[in-house]
Parts: structure tokens; C-alpha cells; sequence
């Protein structure tokens, strides 16, 4: 660890769809003797904080599994006695 080094500390709570989200709680600094401070902004709801190195991520990073896409219906073609269709004036 280096001496005054930032890091970003997150509280994860997992969700009921087994989504995780990871809402940022607040900073932690490396101290000379390699210990660290932490300063909260928010107290983690399941009592757990993760420290990893400040990055440009947002605040709040929800990992979600993929969403099924649904189709979309196809437009109708312009009929030839639209104004204005293929085109025409």
C-alpha cells in the first residue's frame, strides 16, 4: 500500500433477483504504517464495506444480469399513395 493513496469504499447488498449493487459509502486513506482511515458517508445495511482502488466509475454500480430484449413490431411501408412516400413530392 502507498502512504496517502485514495481508495473508494462500497457497501454491496444483493437483492432479492440475486442482482448485487454496489452504492459507494464513502473514501478510505493509506496511512504510513499501512493502516487505513475510512471516512462514511452512508453505514452498510448488511454490515459489510468493500475498499478498492478510486477508479471513474459512478457512485452506484448496479450489475444486472442481461435483459431479454423483446422483438420490435415492424413498421408498415409508406403505400405509394402516401404524399411525400419514395421519395415523391
Amino acid at each position: 500500500m502507498v502512504p496517502g493513496k485514495r481508495y473508494s469504499v462500497f457497501s454491496i447488498r444483493t437483492t432479492k433477483k440475486h442482482e448485487t449493487i454496489w452504492v459507494r459509502a464513502g473514501i478510505a486513506y493509506v496511512n504510513a504504517d499501512d493502516s487505513m482511515n475510512l471516512y462514511l458517508d452512508v453505514l452498510p445495511m448488511e454490515g459489510q464495506l468493500h475498499v478498492r482502488e478510486t477508479g471513474n466509475k459512478g457512485n452506484t454500480i448496479h450489475n444486472k444480469p442481461p435483459q431479454r430484449q423483446e422483438p420490435k413490431e415492424p413498421q408498415p411501408a409508406p403505400s405509394p399513395e402516401t404524399p411525400g412516400a419514395y421519395g415523391e413530392h
